[in-house]
């Protein structure tokens, strides 16, 4: 039992749940959240998008955040895969709240 404790990561990091431009809809689900996990929400409302992969990236990084919720349209097409790669070896979820359009026969032959 004290391996699996000690392989775990600390209990302070991933306490953060990051919404990128949470819309109202999404404010109010975030105020039907129970009490605790309310108080471990950070709003982001960032002024300049251009700089919004980079601050994920290391946002990701710090292993501070258990999840990252965001719309897919915020982060160049490019910088998805890496964003998920990263969030992925750092154990953070990226919740999307756009998915990506699901590939028809015709797309799925192009690519091919």
């Amino acid at each position: 039992m004290n391996a699996l404790l000690k392989s775990q990561a600390e209990p302070s990091r991933h306490y953060w749940m990051l919404w990128i431009s949470p819309s109202p809809s999404q404010i109010k689900q975030i105020k039907q959240l129970p009490a605790e996990d309310q108080q471990r929400v950070l709003m982001l409302h960032p002024k300049k998008p251009a700089h919004l992969a980079k601050a994920l990236e290391m946002a990701i990084t710090t292993g501070n955040y258990s999840s990252i919720t965001l719309d897919r349209d915020a982060i160049p097409k490019q910088q998805q895969a890496f964003l998920e790669l990263l969030a992925l070896r750092n154990h953070t979820h990226i919740n999307w709240i756009t998915q990506r359009p699901i590939m028809n026969s015709a797309c799925q032959l192009t690519l091919i």
